[in-house]
């Protein structure tokens, strides 16, 4: 197979990732209001997000790693922000995450290729290092999925507490109120409670949270990013064992081999 045939396969395979990255995005968007609530459709929504940054992170090694001149790999990593663009949406906040997703690979593949070119022997490990900084822009791009769906969201619904989580927590109280009114009495108090409880929901919500509603999405997606950070740290290691496995691969497939060269250095000593 050509050399440049390899190279645009391996650029193909990124930016299948960055169009799939981008469709999570939007399905996260579209999604937001789950992480009100609890719920099976949030961990698969967590399970997507996931698997969307280690497809990135798996293409992002092999194209930092493979794709020469380093110039070649910038190009790819912009041709997977415009399918990221393409499979979520177009959009000024869009835009500029994913600039920033760009400039952040771009940074990630010329470091990768001067550690690369450091070293005697190839080795997966700069590859997977190196990756904090692409991982980050990842974070925060979906961060801004969430926060242009919130937006939405808010703007359409208005912002309010989960029902559920008001009868949760009306049923406690009601508990103490059973306790201490007899029983022929109960059922009024508690009707009473609630119509009670409710009106000062309203009242709250109306004076202390609507003037502010425009910075809600903001606070849950600040209060999000690190719980996310922190999941993507725990399984950093999953894309670069990825990528243990698929050089060997790709050699034995003939589309890599091991090219051995010998250089002369310069070096001052002692005389």
């Amino acid at each position: 197979m050509n050399k440049w045939l390899k190279m645009a396969f391996l650029a193909a395979l990124l930016m299948g990732a960055g169009y799939f990255c981008g469709a999570v995005c939007k399905q996260i968007g579209r999604a937001c209001e789950l992480t009100l609530f609890p719920s099976k459709e949030l961990l698969g929504l967590l399970l997507w997000f996931l698997l969307a940054l280690g497809a990135i992170a798996v293409t992002a090694g092999l194209v930092a790693a493979l794709l020469r001149p380093v110039w070649v790999g910038v190009i790819a990593f912009a041709l997977s922000g415009l399918t990221m663009l393409l499979g979520w949406q177009v959009t000024v906040v869009s835009s500029v995450l994913v600039l920033m997703y760009f400039l952040a690979a771009s940074f990630y593949a010329m470091r990768v290729a001067r550690e690369l070119n450091e070293r005697i022997r190839f080795s997966v490990r700069p590859i997977g290092e190196g990756q904090d900084i692409l991982l980050m822009a990842l974070i925060l791009v979906v961060c801004g999925s969430l926060y242009l769906g919130y937006t939405v969201y808010i703007e359409r619904e208005g912002f309010s507490i989960p029902e559920s989580y008001i009868e949760m927590f009306m049923e406690q109280m009601e508990k103490q109120i059973e306790g201490r009114i007899p029983q022929e009495e109960r059922q009024e108090a508690v009707a009473k409670f609630r119509e009670e409880f409710r009106r000062n929901i309203d009242g709250f919500l109306e004076r202390m949270v609507k003037p502010y509603e425009r910075f809600i999405p903001l606070t849950i997606v600040a209060s999000l990013f690190m719980p996310l950070v922190t999941i993507t740290r725990l399984l950093a290691w999953v894309p670069s064992v990825i990528l243990r496995l698929v050089f060997p691969l790709l050699t034995a497939l003939g589309v890599t081999k091991v090219v051995f060269e010998t250089r002369e250095v310069q070096r001052l000593v002692i005389s």
